[in-house]
């Protein structure tokens, strides 16, 4: 039996119900929405998620913008309410309270729906940097510098020859660096006919676009593709290779390797008004590719014309001008939409919490992060409980203390919301009539916020983004970071007209995804980190360790789908889930478990979106009907006979 919990974890009952009132005004049924969903001729004991999810279903406005189960539904559903609010505000001018961020997301998104853009814009820009377009009418007659063209792409985010990408120090998390990463050749395609006559056809229409004849423009976008296929053969045949980690080194070293690409110019150039020094600026390269580089560029120098005007439509391209004038409005305004998300995410994901808050979403918005501190501090509670009772550190102290202290440095990263008046943050620029011009505008000002985070700028909050729903655990920060976009999901906007139902929702929903990301913490790879994320491999003790893998053995058996790829989230999932759930029955006592199991399954309605990549979770029914399968608890709620499938004899649990 468990001790009971610390007199601090009582107060959680009182203060989570606080964060119900977010947006209702009047209480919900919600046994009768859990309801609406189910399919109620199935038996519970074979299939739970189908007779939890049975009658679930997307309508098609809310497939048009890319719902294909609950989560993209709720996305679905902001964009929805997004959309609407942005174009009432076109007509009305007076949608909003907030009338300078509001007014600047609709004159970026009335602009682009509109498709007004001009590709004299995009180049004229290219040579304000000076690098001389020969295909340009206004061509100076100087030499073409593709060094300045080049670096000009990355300082309105383009990429050009290369990606350069602001990410975390594989090796010290805490510090932001470069990466230099090949181009990912999306319009191009891969050894696919038509995506290379589409993508030469889109080029021949931005030359003709420049004043091109069509004999010229067909002849040159046919160049353009060869000269790319000729960059894409420099990558590996394996597209989904990942960059090999090779340790950061300093900008003056790569420079003395790959003389040839004038990466100090470069760097010069999109550094430009900020202090810093090539012996101490570190970047993570990928060497192959930029070996090939150097090498093909030194066969190009000869005829620029190919080069620099490749360099001049990648600006275009990346602003995607032109590709979406075809599609149907509903496509049409989601790609608007998404072109907020990337360029005015802070104002975004205010006019968001506005709409789904009410007026004085600024005061409950802070309040329910409140509470939300308040159910991680309860959970990681409850897992020391665990982690101080279980088998797997049985008369090994040491080790245990090891989890322990890394439970407790494990932090939260909760959103914030951007000021009301600047929601972008210092040098955001106001927008005038000009749709490309404010693009490139935005498009500088994020560039410039990326690089500050190289310099110092320490990141306070988690990722702003509006229409994210997932959150993920850092592996070398060993914190939980939690979107923008969760906060007006669901899992938090809900009241029930019965309390119990209310926080199990509460706690099935937003305390299972803590919880899941805590746990990951402990998996089969965050056991190899230690409590401020550094690579600590051989701290914990042998018998541990064999403990812990017999345990998790189960996790690769036969009930599971290609479980040596998915058995970390299968972990994760389950041992996730009974924290979860023994956080609320000892927080509130309750009996009845139906309520919080069916709130579970119904997270995971719908299917999983079909990609090319490799899925490292589960599908959705395989996830929920082995993670209760696991619970002894769920089998006693439904009662389940010994025999069901959802009642194996062998259950999955490490903690």
């Amino acid at each position: 039996m468990k001790p009971s919990p610390p007199p601090s974890s009582i107060t959680w009952l009182g203060v989570i119900l606080g964060v119900m009132l977010l947006k209702l005004a009047t209480a919900q049924d919600c046994q009768q929405q859990l309801e609406n969903d189910m399919e109620a001729e199935v038996e519970p004991c074979k299939n739970f998620h189908q007779y939890a999810c049975g009658n679930w279903y997307s309508s098609t406005s809310q497939r048009i913008l890319g719902a294909h189960d609950m989560r993209s539904k709720w996305v679905a559903n902001m964009k929805l309410q997004l959309i609407r609010a942005l174009e009432e505000s076109s007509s009305t001018d007076s949608a909003s309270s907030n009338t300078s961020s509001t007014a600047q997301l609709g004159t970026l998104y009335r602009c682009c729906l509109l498709s007004g853009q001009s590709i004299r814009t995009y180049t004229d820009a290219l040579s304000r940097s000076g690098a001389n377009f020969p295909v340009l009418a206004n061509h100076t007659g100087g030499s073409f510098d593709w060094v300045l063209a080049n670096a000009a792409l990355r300082t309105y985010g383009a990429q050009g020859l290369w990606r350069l990408l602001v990410k975390d120090n594989w090796q010290s998390a805490e510090q932001r660096i470069f990466y230099i990463l090949p181009p990912k050749f999306d319009l191009l395609g891969r050894d696919d006919e038509l995506n290379e006559f589409l993508y030469q056809r889109y080029l021949k229409i931005l030359l003709l676009e420049l004043g091109l004849r069509v004999r010229r423009a067909a002849l040159l976008a046919e160049k353009l593709v060869a000269f790319e296929k000729s960059l894409q053969k420099l990558l590996p045949n394996d597209m989904e290779q990942t960059l090999v980690l090779r340790k950061p080194q300093s900008l003056k070293d790569l420079e003395l390797q790959l003389p040839g690409l004038e990466l100090k110019r470069y760097f010069e150039t999109i550094l430009e008004g900020i202090d810093w020094d090539s012996t101490t600026l570190l970047l993570v390269a990928d060497l192959d590719y930029l070996q090939g580089l150097q090498r093909l560029l030194a066969e190009h120098t000869s005829d620029p014309m190919v080069l620099s005007t490749w360099l001049l439509l990648q600006l275009p391209a990346y602003f995607e001008l032109r590709p979406h004038d075809d599609e149907k409005l509903g496509s049409q305004r989601d790609h608007c939409l998404e072109q907020l998300r990337k360029l005015m995410p802070g104002q975004l994901g205010r006019l968001q919490m506005e709409l789904v808050l009410g007026e004085s979403y600024q005061d409950v918005y802070d309040t329910a992060i409140q509470q939300i501190v308040v159910l991680f501090r309860d959970l990681k509670q409850q897992f020391e409980l665990v982690l101080n009772e279980t088998e797997v550190f049985h008369e090994d102290l040491v080790t245990r203390n090891l989890a322990r202290d890394k439970l407790r440095a494990m932090r939260l990263l909760t959103p914030r919301l951007q000021d009301p008046i600047n929601g972008g943050g210092p040098g955001t620029p106001q927008l005038g009539g000009n749709c490309d011009e404010n693009l490139l505008q935005l498009s500088l000002s994020q560039a410039k916020l990326e690089y500050r985070q190289v310099f110092g700028e320490p990141v306070t909050s988690a990722p702003a983004d509006p229409l994210s729903v997932n959150a993920y655990y850092r592996l070398k920060l060993n914190r939980i970071e939690l979107p923008l976009g969760l906060m007006a999901t669901p899992l938090i906007q809900q009241q029930c007209s019965k309390e119990t139902d209310t926080m199990a929702k509460l706690t099935a929903g937003l305390g299972y995804i803590l919880a899941h990301e805590m746990v990951h913490a402990f998996d089969l790879d965050g056991l190899n980190y230690d409590a401020s994320g550094q690579l600590a491999n051989g701290q914990w003790s042998a018998r541990a360790i064999i403990r812990f893998g017999l345990r998790a053995a189960c996790y690769l058996g036969v009930r599971y789908s290609n479980a040596t790829l998915t058995v970390n989230e299968n972990i994760a999932d389950t041992e996730g889930l009974r924290l979860a759930l023994d956080t609320y029955r000892h927080r509130s006592g309750a009996t009845n478990l139906r309520t919080f199991f069916v709130a579970f399954a119904q997270n995971w309605c719908g299917t999983v979106a079909s990609t090319s990549g490799l899925n490292q979770h589960a599908a959705h029914a395989e996830r929920v009907n082995n993670v209760l399968g696991n619970m002894p608890e769920f089998g006693d709620t439904f009662q389940c006979k010994s025999t069901s499938h959802m009642n194996p004899v062998d259950k999955c649990h490490i903690w």
